[in-house]
């Protein structure tokens, strides 16, 4: 899937027809005010259960995208489909309701689950709208339908995204879960160096294909049990 930014270039190119950049900019927006709030509300809400409310003091208990939204992070998804939100303020002492560790897993996994059941829920009217499309040859039915797909292929892509287990992302904080005190001692002191390298190999393309099969694996877990019940 290609960011808006690259399908604007091409447009301007004549590569790709108005109806592709028309599906990669609204999924964008559906993402950046509706996928990032849930997905820092996640956050929010299930600290407040854990004990903590330093989120809530904050405002951050709520589905409000203007409460969530980081305005360069927000860019990034245009430019290239990935992209993030205002961290949520967590103060794992706080949390008295469940173990430290316990709390730190469950804050943490609560945002890219959120992107998944969020990812679930945009293909469920898309395929229902696919289905339409091919019986009335609807060509806005086909728009609507891939402007979901779109959405859902990008939440899925910032669950994994998200789960990378370096600093800040939320797959660090599982993983320190469960790291022994030397390991995690190790991680804390050279995380930036390590954020620097992971992230340069990121955006270099050298994690683009695993990134990429396992999100097309995810989108085709979350697709089947649809395929069987809308036809």
């Amino acid at each position: 899937m290609e960011s808006s930014a690259t399908n604007l270039i091409w447009f301007l190119s004549g590569q790709v027809p108005v109806g592709t950049l028309i599906i990669s900019i609204f999924a964008d927006l559906i993402v950046i005010f509706v996928c990032f709030p849930v997905h820092e509300c996640a956050h929010a809400l299930v600290a407040k259960l854990c004990g903590d409310d330093t989120a809530e003091r904050e405002g951050r208990v709520t589905l409000n995208p203007f409460a969530h939204i980081d305005w360069i992070g927000a860019l990034m998804i245009f430019l290239c489909n990935i992209g993030y939100a205002k961290p949520t303020p967590v103060n794992l002492a706080k949390c008295r309701k469940v173990p430290v560790r316990t709390a730190n897993v469950l804050v943490s996994i609560a945002g890219p689950l959120s992107n998944l059941l969020m990812a679930f829920i945009l293909l469920i009217p898309s395929r229902i709208l696919l289905v339409q499309a091919v019986n009335q040859l609807s060509e806005t039915m086909y728009l609507i339908s891939d402007m979901l797909y779109f959405a859902a292929r990008i939440n899925v892509g910032l669950a994994i995204f998200n789960l990378i287990p370096i600093p800040p992302f939320d797959g660090y904080h599982v993983l320190a879960s469960f790291l022994p005190g030397k390991a995690l001692y190790f991680m804390e002191r050279n995380g930036r160096v390590i954020q620097i390298i992971v992230l340069i190999v990121i955006f270099s393309g050298l994690l683009s294909i695993p990134l990429n099969l396992a999100a097309n694996w995810l989108m085709y877990v979350l697709e089947l049990p649809l395929s069987f019940i809308i036809k």
